[in-house]
């Protein structure tokens, strides 16, 4: 690809020396890259067909809870669902019932039971849309006495009083929540779940009636008992692991992240004195990025530990050349590592916000040599990285944010040359989701990075100057599949 220097035309001032630019690779993969994108996120909401009804021959229903820690309380429902009936997806059953007239939070609504009439029409509505027998739908909250609590009720398709309407406290241990769930939702769900198919129920019909197991006395028993609790083991791991939804942001065990980003560099002195303070800028440099996550415990039901996770990141520039006006390029290295541990809290079946911390390694280095080493802002961040992010549905796509503080423990050649050099940072993300298939999303992503530095240099020194600047910018173009 033929390269131009950017400012390359700029000429020096009649005292200090003339600006470094980087030689940047044409624009046009920029451009087309995000044309693509664009046409991809095009597709997916001209596309976006409705899968709502489970199965064909299976009975199925939704289950929609609403308020602080709704994902735990859903999949303490999802544990005690018996294995014949189909729980269809959150995604649709949310879809149905916007579809049905309902795009806000029920609230308080569901617990009046004079201004509900409305709400429990758009769920029959939503229910019949969807193809399910019923809707568990609950409300988690704080009641006027002070006391957390989830209201649910059970509506089916048919007019009358509910087979469910009731409150269960959730300020104890989950495994008190779960028992409480399961006495009022259990009943209900056995009565409308299919039973096992005819096999099953021959298969345990024989060995109930084997009369060689029955001389057999305690020996049998025992066997059968062994069978009987490691089934519930199983369905344990089943109610933990197997209700765990693939593919969900809020609870994937693992994500992988692939792109080219184009990257900017801007380096700049404030107050400076001396004749041998270089500034630096480039912008639009591809550079290959990749990233993951992963979370070893998140089939898991142990609070703290279900959403804690390790991250890792690497970022390339490719083919970065830098110079000075009339002078031959010269190599350049951009690279940035990030290493970390990342708590992810469920703010709903969608809502996700993340606490981090780790380190990040950055390093821009001119391979300068004679005088023009001495004059270029070469810096190599040893960094200690605190943050926040979080991640909200809009409508068909989902949105972005993060910020971070970056404590440096060191900051590298252009900052050893003055004295009682101060350097501090901070960092910001914002994007664009967009889901292209099950599990598959395409991400446009904004990553900056600031470093803000004060020098105290002496009468006499080399290097004087009152501060510096170092700003980065990366748009990133991805692909990522969450498992």
């Amino acid at each position: 690809m033929q390269a131009s220097f950017l400012d390359a035309a700029a000429k020096p001032t009649s005292r200090k020396p003339p600006r470094v630019a980087a030689l940047s690779c044409s624009l046009s993969l920029c451009g087309r890259l995000l044309l693509g994108l664009a046409a991809a996120t095009a597709a997916t909401f001209a596309l976006s067909p409705p899968a709502y009804a489970a199965p064909k021959g299976s009975k199925s229903i939704a289950v929609h809870i609403e308020g602080p820690n709704a994902e735990a309380i859903r999949e303490d429902i999802l544990s005690f669902v018996p294995e014949t009936l189909e729980v269809v997806s959150p995604e649709a059953f949310s879809k149905a019932l916007r579809g049905a007239g309902q795009t806000k939070p029920a609230g308080d609504t569901l617990v009046n039971k004079a201004q509900r009439k409305k709400l429990v029409d758009r769920l029959r509505k939503a229910a019949k849309a969807a193809k399910v027998e019923g809707v568990i739908f609950g409300v988690s909250r704080t009641n006027k006495k002070k006391k957390k609590e989830v209201h649910l009720i059970y509506v089916d398709q048919n007019a009358g009083d509910l087979a469910v309407d009731e409150a269960v406290p959730t300020a104890g241990g989950r495994d008190d929540r779960k028992k409480a769930l399961e006495g009022l939702l259990g009943p209900k769900l056995a009565e409308i779940a299919p039973p096992p198919p005819e096999e099953e129920k021959k298969s345990k019909g024989g060995d109930e009636g084997d009369g060689e197991g029955d001389a057999e006395g305690d020996g049998g028993d025992g066997e059968d008992a062994d069978k009987e609790g490691g089934d519930e083991k199983d369905d344990g791991d089943k109610g933990k692991g197997g209700k765990r939804k693939p593919h969900e942001i809020a609870s994937a065990l693992f994500s992988v992240e692939l792109g080219v980003e184009f990257v900017g560099r801007w380096f700049d002195y404030s107050d400076p004195v001396t004749l041998n303070l270089r500034p630096y800028n480039v912008f639009g440099q591809p550079a290959l990025s990749i990233s993951g996550e992963i979370y070893p415990l998140a089939s898991t039901d142990i609070p703290v530990l279900k959403g804690l996770g390790l991250t890792a990141g690497y970022t390339l520039a490719l083919g970065l050349n830098s110079a000075v006006e009339g002078s031959d390029p010269i190599p350049t290295t951009y690279q940035r590592i990030n290493v970390g541990l990342r708590e992810r809290i469920a703010l709903g079946e969608k809502s996700v916000l993340g606490i981090s911390a780790g380190l990040r390694l950055l390093t821009f280095n001119i391979d300068a040599d004679g005088g023009l080493a001495s004059t270029v802002p070469n810096v190599s961040y040893t960094l200690i990285r605190g943050g926040l992010d979080a991640r909200v549905p809009a409508g068909p796509v989902a949105l972005a944010f993060g910020a971070d503080y970056l404590m440096p423990l060191s900051s590298g050649d252009v900052y050893d040359r003055f004295e009682g050099a101060s350097v501090q940072g901070i960092g910001a993300t914002a994007g664009v989701i967009v889901p292209i298939a099950s599990g598959i999303e395409g991400r446009l992503i904004l990553d900056y990075a600031r470093f803000f530095s004060s020098f105290s240099p002496a009468v006499g020194d080399e290097y004087v100057a009152g501060g510096a600047t170092d700003q980065y910018l990366g748009i990133r173009l991805a692909g990522a599949y969450v498992h």
